[in-house]
């Protein structure tokens, strides 16, 4: 469970500071750099910590105590980069004294770390490093710096990624934005935890050189909150997004044959509306279907606007006369007119002249998403509500008797 926890974690810090890495672009703010930085350090890290590699490394030695101190190194240059990343959200940029300030604060934790670490002696002779009885409070020591300092800088930059959130609105960003403060308070807690080994090193002398179960699950769901929230934009809800693309296109696809009806009986009467007429009765591939959702939406566009000549001047009161108190009266009416105009259409009746119009159709303003939610109503409408039924009824009449 330790190993799959810390493997996890290092993967996903690895790819996402892999990833980080090639992307960012030369006009890039410094934030990026840090947080790059900050998976690359905790990624590195957290993979020799894994029990595993642990293992590996203390067969190695004495390279396996070089290994030990680059691991927790690597963790408080980690650390300082989440520092620097607060500092680079504030809204006035941080003047250089207390830049500096933080660069030799974190130097100094750096050199202090690796001081007490050298100082307790601690040997790997079998299993686990033990030190000497008279430096076990060293090693103790460095288990309170680097938890102290570790969570001062969690905890600065949950404070700022609130401050950061509170002045959005709700959206992808701001969602980000909160998962990584749910990521630095996981991340404060895997940071306190090493807190835990303290009555071992004073009782023992002991520092395991790798993660425990509980360390390596903070770490994991750590890893994964800060990735999620790092790229909440790319997994937004639909439309956004590269990695919402499967939910579009089912979307589209269900879309696509929900509006089938409407279009079927719209093209029956208007063949010219389809741009091509083998691809649009096939159905469409998943990964075509927004393609052919868009290519839908506007041919009954067309095909209604083709209609408004037919559609008769009293259909509106029909409509109103059959109400159905259906939820949104306005899909109705517009597949009430539909329907109307196209069983005037069918019998050749043009209402008012050869150069009348009749009502244009609702619309929508926006995404081709916005209009196909709207067709969708008016599709629904057209096939199941009463309302059209009696209104289809009625212009059919009319058409009859004006024969």
């Amino acid at each position: 469970m330790a190993d799959l926890g810390s493997l996890l974690a290092a993967g996903v810090f690895v790819a996402f500071a892999v990833h980080r890495a090639m992307t960012i672009r030369r006009g890039a703010g410094p934030a990026q750099r840090y947080i790059a930085g900050f998976a690359a350090c905790m990624g590195t890290a957290m993979l020799f910590r894994a029990p595993v590699m642990a293992s590996a490394l203390h067969s190695l030695r004495p390279l396996d105590a070089v290994a030990a101190l680059a691991t927790h190194e690597l963790k408080t240059c980690a650390q300082a980069m989440l520092l620097f990343v607060a500092l680079s959200l504030k809204p006035s940029r941080p003047d250089r004294r207390s830049v500096r300030r933080q660069v030799l604060l974190a130097f100094a934790v750096l050199v202090v770390g690796a001081a007490a670490l050298l100082a307790a002696g601690a040997r790997a002779e079998s299993g686990p490093a033990a030190a000497p009885v008279g430096q076990r409070w060293i090693l103790a020591s460095y288990n309170v710096v680097f938890a102290t300092y570790g969570s001062w800088c969690l905890l600065v930059l949950v404070r700022e990624l609130c401050r950061q959130a509170g002045q959005l609105t709700p959206g992808p960003l701001r969602t980000g934005l909160r998962l990584m403060m749910l990521a630095g308070l996981v991340g404060t807690a895997w940071t306190l935890w090493v807190l835990t080994y303290i009555p071992t090193n004073l009782a023992q002398g002991l520092q395991a050189p790798s993660e425990d179960a509980v360390c390596s699950a903070l770490g994991a769901v750590t890893a994964i909150l800060a990735t999620g929230g790092a790229t909440a934009t790319w997994w937004a809800p639909f439309p956004e997004g590269p990695l919402g693309a499967p939910g579009r296109w089912l979307f589209a696809y269900r879309a696509n044959r929900a509006l089938e009806p409407l279009w079927s009986a719209l093209r029956t009467e208007l063949p010219q509306i389809a741009f091509d007429a083998s691809a649009a009765t096939r159905r469409p591939a998943p990964w075509r279907a927004e393609f052919a959702l868009y290519r839908r939406v506007i041919e009954i566009r067309d095909g209604h606007l083709a209609l408004r000549p037919y559609v008769p001047t009293d259909v509106a009161a029909w409509a109103a006369e059959a109400a159905d108190r259906s939820a949104d009266r306005r899909a109705v009416l517009e597949a009430a007119t539909i329907a109307a105009a196209l069983e005037s259409k069918r019998a050749g009746h043009r209402q008012g002249g050869p150069h009348s119009v009749g009502p244009a159709p609702e619309r929508i303003a926006g995404t081709i998403a916005a209009e196909a939610a709207w067709l969708l109503k008016v599709a629904t409408a057209f096939t199941s509500s009463s309302t059209v039924a009696a209104v289809r009824a009625r212009a059919r009449a009319t058409c009859d008797s004006a024969a």
